[in-house]
């Protein structure tokens, strides 16, 4: 017996040893998958419940806030007001057919289901809000429960079929909006209660990374994550740890730079749909649901370890700082999100700033302080609201005031910075005082997107519309999009063609793919796009249009524009929204014009123009370095946001507009045209650049398109064909191309600064350059840049391959001058 024993002993010693080997050399990190690391031992009930707890939190604030803060204090009222509101209108009866009498169409209108949802959510923020009249009403919590009953019954639960409508109500929306109802009211909830709500959500959002009625759909971006959210809610309800970690490891695949298709691009890009720009909206929904997330797991045995995490912190810098412009989220990058009444870009750049703020609590300390310093300078800069607070949650606003009272806190400077986004068609170019933003398509890129009864005018907004921000912050809010003219945008050329009402979800492409550009050291950079309508409006009308970012001062040029059709054919200068009267003076060489609203006039031999802006630091300057025949408008337009939105409202609204135009007639052939834009000139200072500009054109053809910045001594061209072309400045040849390319130069007596790029994105070899100038030895190269020859002229090869249109640089010593 006492030999058994031993044996037994010894057994017992050999397991554990080998069970501790197993522990010792287990990988330190392994992939977080569902089947991996569903659950974890030391998980218990109470760590489920911090976890509701932190959620409710960040729905309804820490209880411990002080109710006499001002701003704390309206948005109580506020939320009480509106769920009175919701709560007094509600249908009670027990034979409703609805809750809400407005939102009865839920049998066939999906968005009549989550905006029940909502409404009830709203009535249980108010329940749980301390300082609320309605906190803790156990009248409202009797109803809220009602209601929620009824929708479980009627309208949304397990036995449903098949969705109808929208899907993303369905998987997105409504059991969002059902979840937070659950953690709010999880206290007044019966057992049976929770379990018929989770078995729905379940239903209808089983897996968060396929779509739910069409499994062989792999969900992406802001959709991913919102299911993904919706599915970690519904396991913190019934202390589930698998649908935790299924939610959580289904973030993982958002996480990465992609290279095609949706995501965020290392460039700074971000696509959603396939081919449609969207860091504001889907970009902007991703990040604030990551944001949720992280804030909710860190710290808990969810937390997120997926290496790829940290990339969240660069999309701040990389994506979303350079498309804010003093609050404003650039509507470029929105999609049909420009034509939402309520979401205007202030709005819009509000979210986003909010929501990098919350970033910040939990960011490693050198990025929570880079995020902390650009937000207080956004919010500080952000004129356009009366209380720049209102309409934010508790939470985020007390986290958001905690950054503005702190004095340690210095707000971030104006940035200063030239950025081409080739994986999205999109450029910028920021000085102190402006911003300005060029939205391009190609044959990868869609000129806008239309669906759900949205964007239903954006037929131009993609075709080279060019954007300035200056101090008039609320040019391109206060209605802007319904009552400009959508077929007159400025930095476009035009033939108004676009008519009906476009194909919802359509992929509208360029039949080129000669778009993008070269960006040099992050500061200076140009732009190209060769176009055609034909995909879009059908039209005939094609072009090639580049933009010459240097320093303080925008160059335009447009050549080989021909059209077939019987539209006349004009390049829209500009079409700026003028102030509350329409009279902001415009001046044209020298001569003030009439400020009576329907005034027009076609100038000849136009030199200069100047336009004084509706607040100070917002006037522009034009030059015309060719003197140009110039059109000029001054109108009222009145319009309504339902003719771009079936959701806008109907009432009239009206705003004044100056427009300047360019006409090259009907039927033009191989026409061209130059501008110079000038942010922030006075008349003065306008006139006096028309005497002494710093820009020289050196070419502006079908064959290249070249601007020299006499001050910098830098060139920018865009050679348009896959042959050698060689550019010259005042007879010297100065760069040679054998290939499509974007090329920016910056000379120093000592150095030549080059950055290259392929537009196209299809060469799959090289492109090879010939720079007229003597080199002693390449300073700093690109590793894709190879120098082949560096006297008596510099030949270098710049391997393209797969680049996706990115800039290669190179830094050049230049050889010694001797007599």
């Amino acid at each position: 017996m006492i030999k058994n024993r031993s044996l037994r002993v010894l057994q017992c010693v050999l397991i554990a040893m080998l069970l501790l080997a197993t522990v010792m050399f287990m990988p330190a990190c392994q992939p977080q998958t569902a089947e991996s690391a569903p659950d974890t031992p030391a998980v218990t009930a109470d760590e489920y419940n911090k976890l509701r707890t932190k959620w409710q939190t960040a729905l309804v604030g820490d209880p411990t806030y002080d109710t006499n803060d001002p701003d704390i204090a309206a948005k109580i009222t506020s939320t009480t007001k509106g769920a009175s509101s919701a709560w007094s209108s509600l249908i009670k009866e027990p034979t409703r057919k609805a809750l809400w009498s407005d939102l009865s169409q839920w049998p066939t209108k999906s968005s009549d289901i989550t905006g029940s949802y909502n409404r009830l959510k709203n009535m249980a923020i108010a329940f749980n809000t301390k300082g609320s009249s309605l906190y803790g009403n156990t009248a409202l919590a009797a109803d809220i429960m009602s209601a929620l009953d009824w929708m479980h019954q009627n309208v949304y639960n397990e036995t449903i079929s098949k969705e109808y409508d929208n899907w993303w109500d369905w998987e997105i929306g409504s059991p969002q909006a059902l979840n937070d109802i659950a953690v709010l009211m999880y206290d007044s909830l019966s057992a049976s209660q929770k379990a018929n709500y989770i078995n729905a959500v379940d239903h209808f959002v089983p897996d968060p990374t396929i779509k739910t009625q069409n499994h062989t759909t792999v969900e992406t971006g802001a959709n991913r994550a919102d299911k993904a959210l919706v599915v970690m809610i519904r396991g913190i309800l019934d202390k589930t740890g698998e649908k935790l970690a299924q939610g959580r490891d289904a973030l993982s695949q958002i996480f990465p730079y992609v290279t095609s298709g949706d995501g965020f691009y290392a460039d700074g890009s971000f696509i959603q749909h396939s081919n449609v720009p969207y860091t504001v909206g889907y970009g902007q929904v991703l990040l604030i649901d990551m944001a949720r997330i992280l804030e909710l797991l860190s710290g808990s045995s969810w937390d997120v370890k997926d290496p790829n995490v940290e990339n969240i912190y660069s999309w701040v810098i990389d994506s979303y700082q350079p498309i804010i412009y003093k609050g404003a989220a650039m509507d470029m990058v929105a999609g049909r999100k420009i034509s939402r009444q309520a979401e205007p870009d202030h709005t819009s750049g509000r979210s986003i700033i909010t929501t990098i703020a919350r970033l910040a609590q939990f960011a490693p300390s050198t990025q929570a302080s880079a995020f902390k310093s650009i937000v207080k300078a956004w919010v500080q800069q952000d004129r356009t609201f009366t209380n720049y607070y209102t309409g934010m949650t508790i939470n985020e606003l007390l986290q958001l005031k905690a950054i503005m009272k702190d004095d340690t806190i210095s707000p971030s400077n104006e940035l200063i910075k030239n950025q081409v986004f080739s994986n999205m068609d999109r450029v910028i170019h920021l000085r102190p005082g402006f911003a300005f933003g060029l939205s391009l398509f190609s044959d990868r890129i869609s000129a806008f997107e239309s669906g759900n009864g949205e964007n239903l005018q954006g037929w131009w907004t993609g075709l080279g519309m060019t954007y300035l921000y200056n101090n008039d912050l609320a040019q391109y809010s206060s209605n802007f999009w319904p009552t400009v003219n959508m077929y007159r945008l400025p930095g476009t050329t035009t033939d108004g063609t676009g008519s009906g009402t476009p194909t919802a979800w359509k992929l509208y492409p360029n039949t080129s793919n000669w778009v993008g550009g070269s960006s040099l050291n992050g500061l200076y950079g140009i732009a190209g796009m060769d176009f055609s309508l034909t995909k879009v409006t059908g039209s005939s009308l094609q072009g090639k249009k580049s933009w010459f970012l240097f320093g303080d001062s925008i160059v335009a040029l447009g050549a080989d524009i021909t059209s077939k059709d019987d539209s006349s054919v004009e390049t829209i200068v500009e079409i700026r929204k003028l102030n509350a009267k329409g009279d902001n003076l415009l001046t044209v060489n020298g001569v003030a014009k009439p400020i009576e609203h329907g005034w027009s006039e076609e100038m000849s031999r136009v030199q200069w123009a100047h336009l004084v802006g509706s607040v100070p630091g917002s006037d522009i300057g034009y030059y015309f370095p060719e003197g140009a025949n110039v059109h000029a408008l001054r109108e009222s337009r009145t319009g309504a946001w339902k003719n771009v939105n079936n959701g806008g409202s109907t009432t009239p609204v009206s705003n004044y507009f100056l427009s300047l135009a360019l006409e090259h007639g009907v039927k033009p052939a191989n026409a061209t045209y130059s501008y110079v834009l000038l942010p922030n000139k006075d008349a003065a200072a306008t006139a006096d650049y028309a005497s002494h500009p710093d820009m020289a054109i050196l070419e502006n053809s079908s064959e290249a398109q070249a601007v020299k910045n006499t001050s910098l001594n830098a060139v920018g061209v865009n050679f348009w064909s896959d042959a050698s072309k060689t550019l010259r400045d005042n007879g010297a040849s100065l760069i040679t191309s054998d290939k499509k390319s974007s090329v920016t130069m910056l000379e120093t007596p000592d150095e030549i600064d080059l950055a290259v790029s392929d537009p196209t994105q299809s060469n799959t070899g090289a492109i090879n350059l010939e720079i007229y100038r003597s080199s002693s030895e390449g300073l700093s190269l690109d590793p894709a840049i190879s120098v082949t020859q560096y006297s008596p002229t510099i030949k270098l090869t710049v391997n393209v391959s797969g680049s996706l249109g990115k800039t290669f640089t190179a830094k050049i010593k230049k050889a010694t001058e001797t007599n």
